[in-house]
């Protein structure tokens, strides 16, 4: 039989072991809420349901709707009611009208947005008009490595990248002693929408040689961009038109200098292994 003090001494083990699983539970909650997104608001778009070819004349079994994150949306977009509110069909119906029929001006990809400027014909816009509702207008500049060689065109979505070391970027106290003040790259926003580059906002005037992106985003975002181009350098990586996938894991798009370069180096050579076996 037990004696009071070793049931006493099991208790106190179990209630230990419970406390610990507790705390841990907690941790991971805590975890996943600081390092994860929220999902975003969306709306209702007109889009592709399958590829368009540039210059094929846009057919009815075509168009669909599609919801999109709203902080993506700017006026190119043809927003249309939720599909549960009762003026969906009839919006459909007649935003359809203004695109059967009409040769389309660039390749528009499968379960992408159909934009006012993709067909011949479509109503002359402002630059004012390509930008959405909450958004702004932000021009930066860029060079011929950092614009892709000048393939980055209105109506493209980039990745930005800043470079900086990590002082400026806030990862380590500035002028700590001992601390090396190393420089880190690290990808602050993605599939940003392009409206234009210098002065040139339209399918098919687009301007060669340009030295300035202009950027749709929201507010802080725009705010963001600008106190970046103090800390470092940014570079803008030119996505597939096929691709408006989002990594809400962002310590995935920071690659930092020594070890952990190295590090960095060696998974890649690992993924490049594995797709080889497949």
């Amino acid at each position: 039989m037990s004696t009071p003090s070793g049931s006493n001494a099991k208790l106190a083990i179990v209630a230990a072991v419970l406390v610990g699983l507790f705390a841990i539970v907690a941790l991971n909650r805590y975890v996943r809420e600081k390092t994860t997104l929220p999902e975003p608001p969306k709306v209702c778009v007109l889009a592709a349901t399958a590829e368009i070819p540039a210059g094929a004349d846009i057919a009815d079994e075509w168009l669909t709707a599609l919801s999109l994150p709203a902080e993506g949306l700017s006026n190119l977009h043809v927003v249309l009611p939720n599909r549960d509110d009762p003026a969906f069909a009839a919006a459909f119906a007649e935003a359809k009208t203004k695109f059967v029929g009409r040769p389309a001006k660039r390749l528009v990809a499968a379960n992408t947005p159909l934009f006012w400027i993709d067909v011949e014909n479509a109503p002359q816009t402002t630059l004012n008009d390509l930008i959405g509702e909450g958004m702004r207008a932000v021009t930066l500049p860029v060079d011929t490595v950092s614009s892709v060689c000048g393939f980055i065109r209105p109506g493209s979505r980039v990745d930005i990248v800043l470079t900086a070391t990590e002082g400026r970027l806030g990862l380590i106290a500035q002028g700590g002693e001992g601390e090396p003040d190393r420089v880190v790259s690290m990808v602050i926003m993605q599939n940003v929408p392009v409206i234009a580059t210098d002065r040139a906002y339209r399918l098919g005037e687009e301007a060669d040689g340009y030295g300035t992106l202009t950027l749709n985003v929201p507010t802080r975002a725009a705010l963001t961009l600008v106190q970046a181009r103090t800390m470092g350098t940014l570079t803008y990586l030119l996505r597939n038109v096929r691709d408006d996938r989002v990594e809400r894991d962002r310590a995935q798009n920071v690659v930092y200098p020594g070890p952990a370069f190295y590090d960095t180096v060696r998974e890649l050579g690992a993924d490049d292994g594995k797709e080889e076996t497949k």
